[in-house]
């Protein structure tokens, strides 16, 4: 038998190993197609949206400043606390204002008060006087018919005395019968002249009584008078009332407190800002675009929203206003270009974006960027 070694020597097997050239041809065909595939996707995004990095959240800051003065007695609301519509903010020391308001209440019963007075005195006067001057009114009717009847008589007497003279002259009555109708005669002229004297009496006494009544005007005068300064009283109370209620402010609507200026005790003059209120519901988004892009943008387009602060979330809007000036126009320094030296810079006009839900983590100031999607012309 031939001698066997006892390992024998496994025969070596073949692996194809790629040459490194086509390794590295293999990665930059891989990095290649990757590159184009990011660039065609950026130069569509670039085709088909505008992108906007000047724009900021932006929202209803409403600044509550006190219109009168005084004392801050409760600041019942710090920074960062939410509020309700119609919830009290700042309370102002009011003491002042109510006894003001006491006084004019005094002073507004005491003119009602004599309004009383006078006007029983008006019923007391009219009650008096009319009596009276109906009473001489009827008088006077009386004294003048009384007047015309002798009158009356007057002339009856006097034509009898001339028929009986001319009878006495013709004998054919006696001088005693003519001695009688003169008496007659002189009797109705003096009953005449005594009725004329009792109508002049009783006239002067209805002028008498017509002044009294007009005791009635004077009151009336007074009565308004009166009114009218109870009134200018009544206007200066409904201001006291309203600097009482200006004293305490209210929350406009719900929202939040975004920053208080006071505090509690301090002394605030009126127009002194103390807080400054926001509602968290009504936000929106306030992009600069520039000109040449605004051709592209109209109002409903979609878009989409980034913020710093929240970089894996996006946030979607709507176009719904369009600036009619560009932001140069509202520049505090205008710059005309008198000297005619010009640059051309591409200027930017506001354009409005509403948010599609009130999403309360974006508050006012905060910076976005922004894609308008224009694909929708």
């Amino acid at each position: 038998m031939s001698a066997q070694s006892p390992n024998p020597t496994p025969k070596a097997q073949y692996r194809p190993v790629a040459a490194p050239g086509r390794r590295k041809a293999i990665t930059i065909g891989v990095i290649g197609l990757v590159m184009i595939v990011l660039t065609a996707f950026w130069l569509h995004r670039r085709l088909t949206h505008i992108y906007i990095d000047d724009a900021r959240v932006d929202g209803e800051v409403v600044t509550i400043s006190s219109r009168v003065a005084g004392w801050i007695t409760e600041l019942p609301s710090g920074e960062g606390d939410e509020v309700r519509k119609g919830q009290l903010l700042v309370a102002i020391d009011d003491r002042d204002a109510r006894a003001q308001r006491d006084v004019l209440r005094a002073r507004v019963a005491s003119l009602e008060g004599q309004m009383a007075v006078l006007a029983a005195q008006r019923g007391q006067v009219d009650e008096e006087t009319s009596g009276k001057f109906q009473s001489e009114t009827n008088r006077l009717a009386s004294a003048e018919a009384d007047v015309q009847a002798r009158e009356v008589d007057m002339r009856q007497a006097s034509a009898d005395l001339k028929r009986n003279q001319d009878l006495a002259r013709q004998k054919w009555i006696s001088e005693q019968a003519l001695e009688k109708s003169r008496l007659a005669s002189q009797q109705a002229e003096m009953s005449h002249r005594r009725a004329q004297a009792d109508v002049a009496a009783v006239r002067g006494t209805l002028s008498a009584a017509g002044g009294s009544r007009k005791q009635l005007l004077v009151i009336e005068q007074q009565l308004k008078v009166l009114n009218r300064q109870a009134d200018e009283v009544r206007a200066e109370m409904r201001r006291q009332e309203l600097d009482i209620a200006d004293r305490n402010i209210m929350s406009p609507a719900d929202g939040k407190v975004v920053m208080t200026f006071v505090r509690k005790g301090e002394l605030v003059s009126a127009g002194q800002r103390i807080l400054m209120f926001h509602d968290p519901a009504r936000i929106w988004i306030e992009a600069n675009v520039k000109e040449t892009d605004i051709g592209q943008i109209k109002t409903g387009m979609s878009a989409q929203i980034h913020v710093d602060a929240y970089p894996n979330k996006v946030f979607e809007a709507k176009v719904v206003r369009i600036g009619q000036a560009a932001t140069s126009k509202f520049a505090l320094l205008p710059d005309p270009n008198p000297s005619g030296n010009f640059t051309k810079i591409t200027q930017r006009l506001p354009v409005r974006l509403q948010l599609s839900d009130n999403n309360q983590l974006l508050r006012p100031g905060m910076m976005v960027e922004v894609g308008i999607d224009v694909r929708d012309r």
